[in-house]
């Protein structure tokens, strides 16, 4: 029994040991580090390239992007310019600041617009027939947005599979249930370069929203719906983080030219919903 004592408090006292070494060993070489010339130089320079989040604006019901911020990631720099043995700004790591109310874990709440502070908007169709379809199919070299109803979708994989499209599940009458969406977005997910995320209202529809937050999908309702007036309603309203939504009539699909000249004159960059919807800071 004394000698079971003995060993267990050798190995207590060893294994003490060992973590003093680990923290004494890392304690050194943080102090080396920080009485580094380029770790110093780092530290000095950091805050000044801090870029605080965009906060996300939220309602009851609703939901404005935030964006997330970044700040040095002082270690990783300090090891890259290490190797180099001088201390350069373009060599500087950079880390994540997460925004609050990400959208990545809400859903129960209506996307009504992107981020305030970066100039690019979406533009988005909703197809319900065989004509609209055709319609939208004529738009070339402009990335859109189609949520398609689900039986079309199906009946047409191949004509959708293009370079500016993602593609996004609908039902006549906005009417998601979960045998639809568990449907479409097999399809989507497996024909697809983008994944189903989106739902899409133009009322608020807590049947919708509800049933979309239960296949964790996000419901848009959105900032500008055009109507038969597209061109006039988006030279009127645009603003950064505009998520637009076009009828595919014959109207619309005319003006279409004349509306992206507008908007790329005004300076907007026009995205996938992917891309607008990420949060993502350009750094």
């Amino acid at each position: 029994m004394g000698d079971i004592l003995k060993n267990v408090i050798k190995t207590i006292g060893l294994i003490s040991l060992i973590c003093f070494s680990f923290f004494y060993t890392e304690t050194i070489i943080d102090v080396v580090w920080q009485q580094d010339d380029i770790m110093i130089k780092i530290n000095n320079e950091k805050d000044n390239y801090k870029i605080e989040p965009t906060p996300a604006i939220v309602t009851k019901d609703t939901i404005t992007l935030g964006l997330n911020g970044c700040e040095v990631d002082v270690e990783k720099s300090y090891k890259e310019m290490k190797q180099i043995g001088i201390y350069k700004d373009i060599l500087l790591s950079y880390k994540k600041i997460q925004v609050d109310n990400s959208i990545s874990k809400i859903y129960d709440k209506y996307i009504v617009k992107a981020n305030n502070k970066l100039k690019n908007i979406a533009l988005i169709f909703v197809i319900n027939n065989e004509n609209d379809l055709k319609q939208v199919l004529t738009i070339k070299d402009v990335y859109i947005n189609i949520f398609i109803d689900y039986k079309l979708l199906a009946n047409n994989l191949k004509e959708l599979k293009k370079d500016n499209y993602s593609v996004y599940p609908y039902t006549q009458d906005q009417k998601y249930t979960k045998d639809i969406l568990v449907y479409a977005n097999n399809l989507i997910n497996n024909n697809f370069n983008n994944k189903s995320l989106y739902c899409i209202t133009d009322t608020k529809n807590i049947t919708t929203l509800n049933t979309c937050k239960k296949q964790k999908m996000h419901t848009i309702y959105p900032t500008i719906i055009t109507n038969n007036h597209a061109y006039n309603n988006i030279k009127n309203n645009i603003t950064n983080g505009s998520l637009i939504l076009l009828e595919a009539n014959t109207k619309t699909i005319d003006e279409f030219p004349q509306i992206i000249n507008f908007i790329v004159s005004k300076g907007y960059k026009i995205l996938s919903l992917d891309q607008i919807l990420s949060e993502k800071l350009e750094k």
